[in-house]
């Protein structure tokens, strides 16, 4: 730790490192090229003297017994020493000190003793403070000589962490990927857990008004204005409520605004589109053939798509309902003539809700119908389970009930297959 002296705008003794070394390089930078010399009107060993303690620390030169000789020997006799020696000369601590140490050397540099004109002070201490931003610290005035202001450092209400401002096209998806996860992480300080999980997986681009431009008094559209769309997986779309979406576009607005994006004056969410079918070389044979075929609304997504379990020309959507599919069977083969029952495994459904729902299984018999749903782990999210609380809420009022069974069970068939047993029996014959 250096010597300080007692100079106004010295560090105080509670002493932090969020100042990194990306910041501090880019100070010196600008200190180097843009803001003239660091000691203003005063000499190097005087403004020096105004922080630090100089006779107190040691030489670097054996010819002089304090730091105050050997820099009046090297910048005043000399002259072997760049402008910029005292940003990485160990004995300053400007480089990898504590912050408030370089700090106490910013805010002395717009001092009036040491820049007398107070408009060159303000602008430097507004570049400064575009730096020093993002980890949290800002130069703010403190008191003032003949009228002059004197700057001290203070931390800003955003703390450390803050991201600089991006130049953002409408076609730059990382920069719009790193702005969406600035407003989830805004979402989830604010408590707004749901809106949160419901961007995990979302997507955000930009659009202008394509020439589509039509004033509507009382707007703020123009035909530079674009506007903000999210794209989420269909089957989340009844998430979106009017009330989500207002929250997460106040959210939204207020980030890209900081990004210098204030013509963005609209937010949609839609769909992502179904993806395309990967065609075999034998395309035209296969449509020939399917043609043939009576239509059927089951397993729609994994016939489509190909490469998913198969048997009995039924398709299932992973592994485990492929090993749910096989118990049933089983059970089926098992239970008296007139107590069997028959499996729809993935049937188009339409609930009252929404679309059409595909659950895993539907069991019939004895003029009754249980739903069998095997949950991965995609159904373990906060989101996905208010999804399938809502789909079973509505299944019960249609008088059906749901079984969930967890992908994990179907490692042990003999125990599943007991489970299943006990409920699909006691569900479809009561009594």
């Amino acid at each position: 730790m250096p010597q300080l002296a007692g100079a106004a705008g010295a560090p105080g003794t509670a002493q932090t490192s969020e100042i990194t070394m990306v910041t501090r390089r880019d100070l010196f930078d600008f200190l180097r090229d843009e803001a003239g010399p660091w000691w203003g009107r005063l000499d190097e060993i005087t403004f020096l003297g105004r922080l630090y303690d100089l006779d107190a620390m040691p030489s670097n030169d054996r010819r002089h017994a304090t730091a105050a000789g050997d820099i009046g020997q090297h910048r005043l006799g000399n002259l072997d020493w760049e402008d910029d020696w005292v940003f990485h000369d160990p004995r300053f601590q400007l480089a990898d000190g504590p912050d408030q140490v370089l700090l106490a050397f910013l805010a002395e540099m717009a001092h009036p003793l040491v820049q007398p004109d107070t408009e060159q002070a303000a602008k430097l201490i507004t570049r400064l403070n575009t730096l020093l931003a993002p980890d949290g610290w800002q130069l703010r005035t403190s008191r003032f000589i003949s009228g002059r202001p004197v700057y001290i450092a203070t931390r800003t209400l955003a703390g450390p962490g803050r991201m600089l401002r991006l130049k953002i096209e409408n076609d730059d998806a990382g920069k719009l990927d790193l702005v969406l996860g600035q407003v989830v992480h805004l979402l989830s300080d604010s408590g707004d857990t749901r809106a949160h999980n419901l961007l995990m997986a979302a997507t955000l681009t930009l659009r202008p008004d394509g020439g589509y431009y039509h004033p509507t008094p009382g707007d703020n559209w123009t035909e530079a204005s674009s506007e903000a769309v999210l794209t989420v997986d269909p089957r989340l779309m009844a998430e979106f409520s009017s009330d989500v979406n207002n929250r997460i576009w106040s959210v939204l607005k207020t980030v890209l605004a900081h990004h210098g994006r204030d013509d963005v004056v609209s937010f949609v969410v839609e769909p992502a589109p179904s993806p395309m079918p990967a065609p075999m070389a034998d395309w035209r044979h296969q449509a020939a053939t399917n043609a043939q075929r009576a239509p059927s609304n089951q397993a729609r997504r994994e016939r489509a798509e190909g490469g998913y379990p198969e048997e009995d020309g039924l398709v299932f959507g992973s592994r485990a309902e492929h090993v749910v599919y096989q118990i049933l069977m089983e059970l089926q083969r098992n239970t008296q003539p007139r107590r069997t029952f028959a499996v729809l495994p993935s049937p188009g459904t339409k609930l009252r809700d929404s679309g059409v729902r595909t659950p895993d299984f539907v069991v019939i018999g004895n003029g009754r119908a249980t739903i069998v749903e095997v949950d991965g782990r995609a159904h373990y999210g906060t989101t996905r389970r208010a999804d399938d609380h809502t789909r079973d809420r509505h299944w019960e009022r249609c008088g059906v009930h749901t079984i969930r069974i967890s992908s994990e069970q179907t490692e042990d068939p003999a125990g599943l297959k007991e489970l299943l047993r006990d409920d699909i029996i006691w569900r479809l014959w009561p009594t």
